[in-house]
Parts: C-alpha cells; sequence; structure tokens
C-alpha cells in the first residue's frame, strides 16, 4: 500500500502488510476513540479470535478535540500526539490486528481532499468482509463527512472489493429511533471490562471532561433495556448501526435520497402508533 502519508501500526509487530490483509472486520473512524465508541461489535469479533481479525483505520489526528485539567496548556500538535499513543494502546489491549493512521485535518475531511482515494487503497489492502464507520447521521459534522467519503471510497472499488456488510454507527447521535428495517443491533454483552479499558485509554478525553468511559457503557445499557417495551432484556448491552450496505453498492442512490426514505419510515412509525382520535 503504497501512500506515504499512512502510518501503519502492527501490535504484534508482524508485518504491516500482511497484518492488514488477514483482516476480517474494519472499523473506519474520524479521530482517536471514535473505533471504541462505535465498533465494539467488531472488536469483540476479533478480541475472541475465531478467525476473526479487527482492524482500525484512523482519519484525522485529532488535534482539535476539547482539552482541560492537565492537558489544557496543549497545542494541537501535542495533543494529536498523545491521542495517537493512546490509539495505539488501545490496540493492544483489544488485540487488533493493524491499526492505519491517515494523518488528515477534519477539513480535509470535509473538503474531500484525497481522503477517498486514501479510503479506497486501505480497504483494497484489507479486504474486509464487514466496515463498521459512522452513520450519515451523526450530529458531529466531521463524522457525517467521514461516513460520505468511505461509501464513496467503497463506491469506487471494484465489486469484489465491497464488504458483505457496512455499517454506520452511533456516536454523536443515537439509534434506538431508527424503524427496525433499518437498524442493526449488535449484543455487546459480553467483555464489558474489556470494553470499559479500551475506553479508558484514552486519557487526554476522560480526564478533559469528556466522560466516555461512563457515557459509552450507559448508552449500550440502556439500548438493551428500551430495545422492546414488552418482553424482558434479550442482552445486558447493545451497540446500534444503521445499514448503509445498499448506499455501498447501488451508486445511482443519493445519500440525500436514503436518508429521506429513512425519515419517511420513522415519521410513519410514529403516527400509526398514534390513537385514532389522536
Amino acid at each position: 500500500m503504497n501512500d506515504t502519508r499512512f502510518e501503519i501500526f502492527v501490535p504484534a509487530g508482524t508485518d504491516a502488510e500482511q497484518a492488514l490483509a488477514a483482516t476480517t472486520h474494519l472499523g473506519v473512524a474520524a479521530h482517536p476513540d471514535d473505533l471504541e465508541i462505535m465498533a465494539i461489535d467488531g472488536i469483540l469479533k476479533g478480541y475472541d479470535g475465531g478467525g476473526n481479525v479487527f482492524s482500525g483505520i484512523v482519519l484525522t489526528n485529532g488535534s482539535g478535540a476539547p482539552r482541560g485539567g492537565k492537558f489544557a496548556g496543549l497545542n494541537g500538535a501535542g495533543l494529536a500526539a498523545l491521542r495517537k499513543e493512546e490509539q495505539k494502546e488501545a490496540a493492544r489491549v483489544g488485540r487488533y490486528g493493524a491499526l492505519v493512521f491517515m494523518n488528515y485535518t477534519s477539513q480535509d475531511v470535509k473538503q474531500r481532499s484525497g481522503i477517498v482515494e486514501s479510503i479506497a487503497k486501505a480497504i483494497a489492502a484489507a479486504r474486509p468482509r464487514v466496515i463498521y464507520t459512522h452513520s450519515l447521521l451523526d450530529a458531529h459534522l466531521t463524522h457525517s463527512a467521514a461516513a460520505w467519503r468511505v461509501v464513496q471510497a467503497l463506491r469506487s472499488l471494484p465489486e469484489e472489493l465491497i464488504p458483505e456488510h457496512v455499517y454506520g454507527c452511533e456516536v454523536w447521535r443515537g439509534m434506538e429511533w431508527l424503524p427496525a428495517r433499518w437498524r442493526v443491533a449488535f449484543d455487546c454483552s459480553r467483555r464489558q471490562k474489556l470494553q470499559r479499558q479500551l475506553l479508558k485509554v484514552f486519557r487526554t478525553q476522560i480526564e478533559s471532561g469528556k466522560r466516555y468511559d461512563r457515557a459509552v457503557p450507559g448508552r449500550r445499557a440502556a439500548n438493551a433495556t428500551f430495545d422492546r417495551p414488552d418482553a424482558a432484556d434479550q442482552a445486558r448491552a447493545t451497540a446500534y448501526a444503521l445499514d448503509m450496505t445498499p448506499l455501498a453498492r447501488d451508486k445511482s442512490l443519493s445519500a440525500r435520497a436514503f436518508l429521506q426514505e429513512i425519515l419517511r419510515d420513522f415519521e410513519q412509525d410514529v403516527l400509526s402508533a398514534l390513537p385514532d382520535d389522536a
């Protein structure tokens, strides 16, 4: 994979190209720590083994994140360096196959700036069965842009390189409201200690006041409990995603048309639940 922008980290210390090529489940995240929030299904599958290998791509260096406490005085470059080391530690803890740092800026992601081609190269090198990325519904502008860049990258690849599944995962917007035909539920009840460890690695965020180590497990627990009002909980923790596979496969389908159909379904769900005299 000839791209001087890339930095490939392999926790096991083996050959980078081979480690990436062994990937079965791939997360494509905008910032350091997004993988651990959104791609936990793939991380757990890779950690458990059985032929599954999780690898991650981080598009930006995260230099613009909030900083507080002892990190308040850090400049962007200093914060980016620390966040990269935290992401590497998460890869060690989670037994990732490989970790690709692309070192773009958030502005690059929003404006395209060659990032689509870079993502396509990485996906072609990994050839994953499953991709986890951000959702087009995400409220963070860099996240929603990253989701579209991944779709564009996939559309540029030959059909045989398109994964079986492409999931847009929740970060800065929950997905419990999605109509059933669009929503994918991942049971992430197992290895709760590991999940907490993965989040606590990111001290630059947690100690700056962004308590992802509390919020993310809380969201997953809430998703599991509020999944169905008519049945006992089926899981201790659930992560939701939007199935974006049709969007990746159908080059004629616009993102706006795709989202409009989802919103129409949501409107119908809400209105049909009202009593007849409402």
